[in-house]
């Protein structure tokens, strides 16, 4: 988790670079913000250092930024706070917490990625192989494991649970544990100490790869859509030759060496401006679980 983690940070600050190379003469001042949610398995000093060194490095060296800042705001009432006031022009958080405040703010839509590490990603349901074709609902009163602060698979198995008349996982689970890794969780389910567990299926795939033997032991319950993790966002009033050239940049990434390698490293095949459309599948559940959520309280 915390090298997926750390590739992820490294991604949108290797992207935003590119963007100020498709920028022209014109001295800019980029502001950027990162919600501390965004990496929640790094040591903020560790982020700060990389961020710092990396802002010098680009106002030295490429030319049409005179400056740039980056801000991590540990909590979502302070990164809202500074979109009001105009503080910052490019936003970073999960998808989640992007539904939570967009109807306080007149955000826009920035970036988002395909695949890869930030993108499209599905979450499975995994249980023991002896338990395969057990309804849910039987399930109740055993060990569960998870990967750490995954809040968007988290609400998406709550759901599940909902959806069938139960009650959410820390009362319908006799225990629940947050590992930090994927491979962990999954692992978890091998060696007997877990009963059922929820990963990605990226998580999934690798670890299977890397281990064989735990396919024969697992069985998946259930698969969900596909579901965006994260994004960028504008504050509103953004300048829209500012958005033209940043857009430009992210649709000639595949065109040029550097792009092209960005576009390797992290797995991913497109990155492009973000669309309603993009969101609808992890809205969709999000929206379920809070109506669902709401009938209870």
């Amino acid at each position: 988790m915390l090298r997926i983690v750390k590739n992820n940070l490294l991604c949108w600050i290797l992207l935003l670079g590119t963007f100020s190379w498709s920028w022209g003469e014109e001295p800019t001042h980029v502001r950027l913000a990162f919600s501390q949610a965004s990496f929640p398995d790094v040591a903020l000093q560790d982020v700060r250092t990389a961020l710092a060194i990396w802002g010098a490095e680009v106002t030295r060296n490429i030319k049409g930024v005179d400056k740039l800042s980056t801000e991590i705001y540990p909590t979502l009432d302070g990164l809202v706070a500074a979109i009001r006031n105009g503080s910052i022009d490019l936003a970073i958080l999960p998808s989640v917490d992007y539904f939570k405040v967009e109807r306080q703010l007149d955000m826009e839509l920035g970036f988002i990625t395909d695949q890869g590490l930030s993108g499209n990603q599905r979450y499975l349901v995994v249980t023991q192989a002896s338990l395969a074709g057990v309804p849910l609902q039987e399930l109740r009163g055993r060990r569960f494991s998870y990967m750490n602060r995954d809040q968007l698979g988290l609400l998406y198995f709550n759901g599940l649970l909902l959806k069938g008349g139960q009650p959410e996982m820390d009362r319908f689970f006799s225990s629940t544990e947050a590992l930090a890794k994927g491979s962990q969780v999954l692992n978890s389910l091998y060696f007997g100490k877990a009963d059922i567990c929820l990963v990605t299926e990226d998580s999934y795939r690798t670890t299977v790869a890397m281990n064989p033997q735990i396919a024969k032991k697992v069985r998946i319950l259930f698969t969900s859509p596909d579901l965006h993790i994260g994004l960028a966002v504008y504050r509103k009033g953004y300048p829209g030759y500012l958005r033209r050239r940043i857009e430009a940049a992210v649709n000639n990434l595949r065109n040029y060496p550097r792009g092209a390698q960005i576009l390797s490293l992290f797995q991913t095949t497109h990155i492009r401006p973000a669309t309603e459309a993009d969101l609808a599948s992890t809205r969709k559940i999000y929206k379920e679980y809070r109506q669902m959520k709401g009938r209870l309280l």
